[in-house]
């Protein structure tokens, strides 16, 4: 069974469709990149996904449980533990900026999942360890640097245990020096069997990374396939266009 379902999903801001009739299987332990251009739906499906964005048509069902179906959206209290089984990874981080690094990750563990603060701290040690911050625990966010911020907002989406992690470009807001160390982390997750879908340009790593590629482009799935086959030897004119202007 998938762990993630999207039939026919469509989208629209206004005039503007954003999503035309995306279907998408993510199975469990599968790391699935997407990849097009901007404007092509990437970040607009993955928010979907974890509504942030609500869809205009179409059904998702996360981990077996239908939460949207042709449109109609499931009661809130219904979709509620369905939502939690995905954590999200920004742009931009997210941080809490008058909070602490500890602060920021075990704060939706307590108040959520009803964890003592005991157990959350414990946790928030395991994970800062895991994406190696752990000299940073009493920091606050505007004393790292965005690459330490990104690994934060990484360890706060894990203290959440989700079945799923949405990564949306992660590196995008990070100058190139620092990109690195946010991909490792990612490459570790996926060494752990982490399911993952990841809106990423990073095109070198979506294909050492990912099982799956998917180019999207003007709100439809152009092409997918294994990551190296599409990455390396595209049979779509469109995708083929899209990577000529990376460099591999």
């Amino acid at each position: 069974m998938s762990v993630i379902s999207a039939k026919n999903v469509v989208k629209s801001f206004g005039k503007l469709d954003v999503l035309k009739d995306v279907s998408m299987e993510i199975e469990e332990g599968e790391v699935v990149a997407l990849i097009g251009p901007s404007g092509s739906g990437k970040s607009t499906f993955l928010r979907s996904l974890i509504n942030l964005e609500t869809i205009d048509n179409g059904t998702i069902a996360i981990d077996g449980q239908t939460v949207v179906e042709k449109g109609v959206y499931k009661k809130s209290e219904e979709n509620r533990g369905a939502y939690q089984k995905l954590g999200m990874v920004f742009q931009n981080f997210n941080l809490f900026p008058h909070k602490s690094v500890l602060e920021n990750i075990i704060l939706s563990p307590m108040l959520v999942n009803g964890k003592s603060r005991e157990t959350a701290v414990k946790e928030a040690e395991e994970l800062l360890a895991q994406v190696g911050l752990s000299d940073k625990i009493d920091a606050y966010p505007y004393q790292l640097s965005g690459g330490q911020q990104q690994r934060v907002a990484i360890a706060r989406a894990l203290a959440m245990n989700p079945k799923v992690m949405l990564f949306d470009e992660p590196t995008s807001a990070l100058d190139p020096e620092l990109t690195g160390e946010i991909l490792k982390v990612i490459r570790d997750l996926a060494a752990k069997d982490m399911t993952m879908v990841i809106v990423t340009h990073e095109i070198e790593f979506a294909k050492n990374v990912a099982d799956r590629v998917i180019f999207m482009a003007g709100g439809y799935i152009v092409e997918e396939g294994c990551a190296e086959e599409i990455i390396d030897n595209p049979q779509n004119e469109r995708t083929q266009a899209f990577l000529k202007g990376f460099k591999r």
